[in-house]
């Protein structure tokens, strides 16, 4: 009887240890879990840091890490992006759909299964990861990915006048050409990615988040690498961007703002500025294009419009409609031997339109989420980054073959995740100040 005391007693002391042990792991794992996330977010443009020759980067290794542990602590949310989650549900499936039925009939199944699972990676998995309840991690992840955007981009510059083209195997981070190429070893992919991370500093500045002194000089590095990538489509999808993101807002203070900026900037210009001081590669292919109104001088135009003849040619000969001729099948029959730089054109040819409607669909439902969001009390500084953000992607999309790189869909679920974060900082002004639907937000 006494054995029994002593064991019961003994439980007794153990127990409250032993729930101590469980509530501190329990807090430990959703801790560990973020760093993951940021250092994934981190390196996700540093997709040359691959393990082998399928497109698995070291990025990815520490999403599906991440994914793990949210499984693991049951953190994983149903509905990341609310009453629209179904919606994007279903443009994946289309897109799935319209690559495996026309890869299955061409004979190339593996082929389809790759592809659509480098889709499933980037348009699924990225955003159940990336689109968190709690505005702070949204703020953190979205402050981590420009850090590295930023970080990137001075590192290239830097290299650029420091180093120059360096001759060896592979592609540098400055090309034979003298185009700046950055750490993503593509003069033109560095443009578009400058072009499509720049709504996230134009919002915090909006709000107030960072000040003009840290924001200007961030705007400033990524359009001077914008110049030294000379990069035509690099340049339009800029300018687009700050053209609409303007346009969204066009308050006093902005326009204010940016007027400030325009003044320094042509300050710099008329003082101490001239054609000479822009890269030789960047007269060229560019100011050569405008000034003489002949686009056949805007770099690589010849070889990309004949590509996009081969796909319009292939469409009309096979009478593609809602089934197309299989993943990757373009580039097996193309007389380049290459995908066509359009995004379009390429998921009619291989997916047919099940598959190109599938993808447009996600833009369609990514700015219906905003508009959501406004409606139910966000504000349209949020609005103004997801649709402006949503827009550059689209326009890059013209001058792309497949965008299943987890760097391309990043800066849109992290916009997604701002507006989430603001509507929610929202629900917590006091109750009667809010919408119904910001309500059902808040206890959800």
């Amino acid at each position: 009887m006494r054995r029994e005391t002593t064991v019961s007693e003994i439980g007794k002391k153990t127990t409250p240890h032993s729930h101590s042990d469980s509530h501190l792991r329990t807090l430990a794992l959703p801790a560990v879990e973020r760093a993951v996330l940021y250092t994934g977010v981190f390196l996700a443009p540093y997709a040359t840091l691959r393990f082998s020759e399928l497109f698995f980067t070291l990025s990815d290794f520490f999403f599906c890490l991440s994914f793990s542990l949210l499984f693991m602590t049951g953190r994983i949310g149903s509905k990341p992006l609310g009453e629209a989650t179904p919606l994007w549900l279903i443009a994946f499936m289309l897109l799935f759909v319209g690559l495996m039925i026309g890869s299955l009939l061409h004979n190339s199944p593996e082929r389809g299964l790759i592809v659509t699972a480098q889709y499933l990676f980037a348009y699924i998995l990225l955003m159940f990861i990336l689109i968190r309840d709690e505005p702070k991690v949204a703020y953190r992840l979205a402050a981590i990915f420009l850090v590295s955007m930023v970080l990137i981009d001075i590192h290239g510059i830097i290299t650029f006048y420091a180093i120059g083209y360096v001759p060896g195997e592979g592609k540098g981070v400055v090309t034979g050409g003298r185009r700046l190429a950055t750490l993503l070893r593509n003069p033109n992919l560095a443009a578009a990615m400058n072009a499509l991370t720049l709504p996230i500093p134009l919002f915090l500045w909006a709000t107030g988040r960072i000040k003009s002194y840290v924001v200007l000089p961030v705007i400033a590095v990524f359009i001077g690498t914008v110049i030294l990538t000379s990069s035509n489509s690099g340049l339009f999808v800029t300018l687009l961007c700050l053209a609409v993101f303007t346009a969204f807002l066009s308050t006093p203070k902005l326009l204010l703002r940016l007027a400030l900026a325009a003044g320094i900037l042509a300050a710099v210009v008329a003082g101490f500025g001239s054609k000479d001081l822009l890269p030789k590669t960047f007269q060229t292919r560019v100011l050569g294009a405008l000034s003489s109104g002949d686009i056949s001088e805007a770099g690589t135009f010849v070889s990309r419009a004949a590509l996009i003849e081969e796909a319009l040619d292939l469409i009309s000969e096979e009478q593609i409609a809602f089934v197309g001729l299989g993943a990757d099948q373009f580039r097996e029959r193309s007389v380049q031997t290459a995908p066509v730089h359009n995004l379009y054109l390429l998921l009619w040819v291989e997916g047919g339109l099940l598959a190109l409607m599938g993808w447009i669909m996600f833009s369609a439902v990514g700015m219906l989420h905003g508009f959501m969001l406004r409606k139910a009390g966000g504000d349209k500084r949020v609005l103004a980054a997801m649709i402006t953000t949503i827009v550059v992607f689209l326009t890059i999309a013209l001058f792309n073959p497949h965008m299943y790189a987890r760097y391309w869909t990043i800066p849109i679920f992290l916009c997604c995740g701002l507006g989430l974060a603001q509507l929610r900082q929202a629900a917590d002004l006091p109750r009667a100040n809010l919408s119904p639907k910001a309500l059902s937000l808040k206890r959800r």
